[in-house]
């Protein structure tokens, strides 16, 4: 039996915050900005410089004048909760046992470790899926969904949050596609997918190329993953197809 551990190190893609209200402000040496106000947390304010690059920036607010702070309290107050960015580790095991000479019996789980990198604000309870995908040996233009697991989780600010999420088991002819190839799905890539206490999907991660281009091209095909059945087939546009 062989045991392969394989530490998943694709990037999370999170979807872009949107930007609250427009203000004119000063700082506290009368200098005028306009600023898109993004958060208010604390004695703390986040905004982007409005007309210039989508870049964050975070200040105490004290940096502004005494009419600006009210202001900048008053609108922060309709602002959305803000969710603290995470740091997420997907550790796949796949293990292979040969059955003959040419079958593989395959079973495939996973690990999550997801870490709150602020050290102020706890991560709300949300919902992570992971969907995992097979290909054909014999043909592999398109994907088998081999399981979809799903889990609950919530991290204390500046703490990590581990949990072990179910795979499947599977079995395959391992004959490099040659002649008398009986096929069988090999484990090939998994989706992850966060949501929050909403359930809208808030970031996606994958492995693999393609379905990652697939959902970069159009957000709402990872609201669609996370209801996929096991033995539904996808092309490598995350297209439903027919069954074979």
């Amino acid at each position: 039996m062989k045991a392969n551990l394989l530490l998943a190190l694709a990037t999370l893609s999170v979807l872009p915050a949107i930007a609250g209200p427009t203000l004119e402000v000063r700082n506290t040496e009368g200098k005028p900005l306009k600023i898109e106000l993004v958060a208010v947390e604390g004695d703390s304010v986040t905004f982007i410089a409005a007309g210039k690059e989508a870049k964050e920036h975070t200040l105490p607010i004290g940096k502004f004048d005494a009419s600006s702070q009210e202001k900048i309290r008053e609108e922060g107050q309709g602002l959305p909760a803000r969710l603290p960015k995470i740091d997420i580790e997907v550790v796949i095991s796949n293990k292979r046992d040969k059955q003959g000479y040419y079958m593989v019996n395959q079973t495939v789980s996973s690990k999550v470790k997801i870490r709150n990198l602020s050290t102020r604000i706890n991560y709300p309870a949300s919902k992570g899926y992971v969907v995992y995908f097979g290909q054909n040996r014999r043909n592999d233009g398109f994907f088998k969904v081999m399981a979809n697991h799903n889990f609950e989780f919530s991290v204390p600010a500046n703490k990590t949050f581990e949990t072990d999420v179910l795979g499947f088991k599977t079995s395959y002819d391992s004959d490099n596609k040659g002649y008398g190839n009986i096929g069988g799905y090999q484990y090939e890539s998994y989706v992850l997918v966060l949501t929050d206490p909403e359930g809208k999907v808030i970031g996606t991660k994958s492995t693999d190329g393609s379905l990652r281009s697939a959902i970069e091209k159009d957000l709402s095909k990872a609201k669609r993953l996370i209801d996929l059945k096991p033995d539904e087939l996808l092309n490598k546009d995350l297209e439903t197809m027919k069954n074979e």
